[in-house]
């Protein structure tokens, strides 16, 4: 399945500054209360993963993490596929694939992990060809340096 550019559009989007320190001062007040709600701790996990920084991202990550470690079952569904969403962005490609494959293990069909697994496998492809291509340019830039010695010591 090819990627949708709203899958692509989706992981490349990110979330505003106000919109996360709002939900970090919701999610902090019910800290200082001494109870959290899951719908909270997620909401505010959701944003942070959408940073642009990935000390947000790696903390929201941890969030999801806590929330799929709690007996609560429901949202865990939820929780593994905004894993999937965080280690993409951090360009964790291969914990994004298994944890979309262990979604698709048990919704095979699920249009959305599968359009989101389209959309990381073309950005670890893509990542792939580049460090081709820099490992590529690498090499000619040594064989010239090589070269460029032969030349000098034959002098």
């Amino acid at each position: 399945m090819a990627s949708s550019p709203d899958m692509d559009d989706f992981l490349g989007w990110h979330a505003s500054s106000e919109d996360i320190q709002r939900h970090e001062k919701a999610y902090n007040e019910e800290v200082l209360s001494g109870k959290v709600t899951s719908a909270t701790k997620f909401n505010y996990s959701c944003f942070l993963i959408q940073s642009r920084y990935p000390g947000d991202v790696k903390r929201g990550i941890s969030l999801l993490e806590e929330l799929y470690q709690s007996p609560e079952e429901s949202g865990k569904r939820d929780y593994v596929y905004f894993l999937a969403v965080g280690n993409a962005r951090l360009h964790e490609y291969r914990l994004a694939l298994q944890y979309l494959n262990g979604l698709l293990a048990v919704e095979p069909k699920n249009k959305q992990v599968l359009e989101l697994k389209a959309s990381v496998d073309k950005r670890m492809r893509g990542e792939a060809i580049k460090g081709a291509a820099v490992a590529g340019g690498v090499l000619v830039g040594l064989g010239a340096i090589v070269g460029l010695g032969i030349a000098l010591a034959k002098r």
